[in-house]
């Protein structure tokens, strides 16, 4: 009887046996196997070189340079236990700050994590040297940005950083990760996806012991193209040793095609930190500083324009016959328009247009401005690109505004001559930026074209076409006649731009930009030569006071780039 229990009981775990066997090898099998695949495979990674960024002589403005990260196979990893200890010791960090980095990157078994990035090379070796005793440690050498002209062209490059939550969500059908690098703002960002290299990487089978038993499977990794600009880097440089200290921004453009020579802004940042391990202190300062480094002033930056807004004032009143050039007004020094004075910064006595260019004459432009009405101002703002984006190939330009009867109305406001007069000296509710000033200029040194700025010359060996120009049908004769004022401002004994150019034929217009209960900001615009002009510039200086600080900045640049033959 006892030796049926005894046999009963070994016929049933025999049936328990049968049961599991035919569980794990028949119902779970295929689970199982896959699991013993992935646990045998092993995935390396060959990271692709982003594209170089170079200057329109072939300098290398952004480049890429060997660095060496440490990475760590996690399945193999934690079947040593001492693995954490020897690794920290060797890398100088801590066991438990490597732990956490590891739990909060983890992604899959066979993922390497890594722990360590851009570690000296002789640390690099000594991990190498120790690869027996740490099987599961990988040395990876990638390419990392660097920038050999420091923080120059810094918000028309941009900048690389590990892409946020936002990006993921709208980069993820083009194969981004959390742990990616990509393009923050300029050409970084807009070019994103041309700069953008290919990883690549090699899929190995491994025994028990770690061991490689056969190659699976390899991708190429695959470089990003270089990208080149339009820009001179000399030329750049030159402006930005310059404007050491100021808050601003300066634009150079070739006015027939709107090929950007240089284009700077105040003050600025240094790419290479977004890269560094350990920035949130710098970033922090970036984000805390009132002088709001991260904007692109010249693209971004809307201010008041001033006294270059007569200009178009100028051009408009010929254009509809209001006035001639031989037209005078009287400068008393103040002016009554409606129930309200405003002033003149001087007082010039009769003034014809020419004369009126040359000394800034508030007065004469009050005249205008009341002669052609708020709606024909507004007009020819628009015609001359004020009040929207330029088109230039960056991201986040910004629009500016250009008043209007309707636009005040709307907002239940009524328009008074007064500010209609203020509007005729580029004061009031207006707003440009630096670019949009630069490429109204440009309509007048090129003879009437709106062109559209551009900053990428090609792609590769890909040449790429700029937008054609708009032709405002301007007056041959008028645009002539605008240009010799222009001319007298920076050449007559009188002009407010005058100060000792010796033979660099330069044409332009200062503008003292008020702002309430703030120093004015300064503008300075023009072209050179003026008989034949083959550059236009805008050269902006926040809450400076007076525009001739502006040509003073303008005129020690173009001193310096005559001296180094640049001009």
């Amino acid at each position: 009887m006892r030796i049926n229990k005894v046999r009963f009981l070994i016929e049933l775990l025999f049936v328990i046996l049968l049961m599991g066997v035919f569980y794990l090898q028949i119902i779970r099998g295929n689970f199982y196997f896959s699991l013993s695949i992935r646990n045998c495979v092993r995935i390396i990674p060959f990271a692709g070189v982003r594209g170089k960024i170079l200057d329109r002589n072939g300098k290398i403005i952004v480049d890429n340079r060997v660095s060496y990260n440490i990475s760590i196979l996690p399945r193999e990893f934690k079947q040593n236990v001492n693995n954490l200890d020897k690794l920290a010791a060797l890398l100088n960090k801590s066991a438990s700050g490597i732990n956490k980095i590891i739990k909060k990157d983890f992604i899959s078994a066979s993922r390497p994590i890594i722990v360590a990035k851009d570690v000296d090379k002789r640390t690099a070796f000594l991990i190498e040297e120790n690869k027996f005793a740490l099987p599961a440690v990988v040395v990876e050498v990638i390419p990392k940005r660097s920038y050999p002209y420091h923080n120059s062209a810094a918000h028309l490059l941009g900048y690389l950083a590990r892409i946020d939550r936002w990006r993921v969500r709208k980069l993820k059908d083009y194969g981004y990760e959390v742990k990616d690098m990509v393009g923050f703002t300029g050409i970084e960002e807009s070019l994103e996806q041309v700069l953008r290299a290919q990883d690549g990487g090699i899929q190995l089978e491994v025994d028990h012991r770690g061991g490689m038993s056969r190659v699976l499977g390899f991708r190429q990794s695959r470089h990003g193209k270089d990208v080149h600009l339009t820009i001179d880097i000399r030329i750049q440089k030159i402006i930005e040793h310059a404007f050491a200290g100021r808050r601003g921004a300066v634009v150079v453009m070739e006015p027939d095609s709107g090929r950007i020579i240089a284009l700077a802004s105040f003050p600025n940042f240094y790419p290479h930190m977004f890269l560094e391990e350990d920035n949130s202190g710098y970033i922090n300062g970036l984000l805390t500083d009132s002088g709001a480094p991260f904007m692109n002033r010249a693209i971004s930056g809307q201010y008041p324009l001033g006294s270059i807004f007569k200009v178009v004032s100028a051009i408009a009143a010929l254009e509809k016959k209001k006035i001639t050039a031989e037209k005078r007004f009287f400068c008393p020094g103040r002016m009554l328009a409606g129930l309200k004075e405003f002033n003149c910064w001087s007082t010039h006595h009769s003034q014809d247009l020419l004369e009126a260019l040359t000394h800034s004459c508030n007065v004469y432009f009050y005249h205008l401005a009341l002669l052609l009405g708020a709606d024909t101002l507004s007009e020819y703002a628009g015609r001359f690109g004020l009040g929207k984006p330029s088109g230039i190939d960056l991201p986040y330009e910004g629009q500016g505004f250009v008043p209007s009867v309707l636009a005040r109305r709307i907002k239940l406001r009524n328009w008074y001559d007064g500010d209609t007069a203020n509007f005729g000296i580029g004061q009031g509710d207006l707003l440009v930026t630096p670019m949009q000033a630069v490429r109204l200029i440009a309509a007048i040194a090129n003879g009437g074209k709106l062109v559209v700025p551009y900053i990428v010359e090609r792609i590769d060996n890909q040449e790429l076409k700029p937008k054609p120009a708009t032709d405002l049908g301007l007056d041959a004769k008028i645009i002539k006649t605008v240009i010799e004022g222009l001319k007298q401002v920076v050449n007559a004994e009188s002009g407010t731009a005058n100060i000792g150019w010796g033979n660099l034929k330069v044409a332009g217009k200062t503008g003292t930009a008020q702002v309430k209960n703030k120093l004015s900001h300064g503008w300075f615009v023009g072209f050179l030569p003026y008989d034949k002009p083959k550059l236009v510039f805008c050269f902006f200086l926040e809450h400076t006071g007076p525009s001739i600080h502006a040509v003073v900045l303008a005129h020690q640049v173009f001193k310096q780039l005559q001296e180094e033959g640049l001009l």
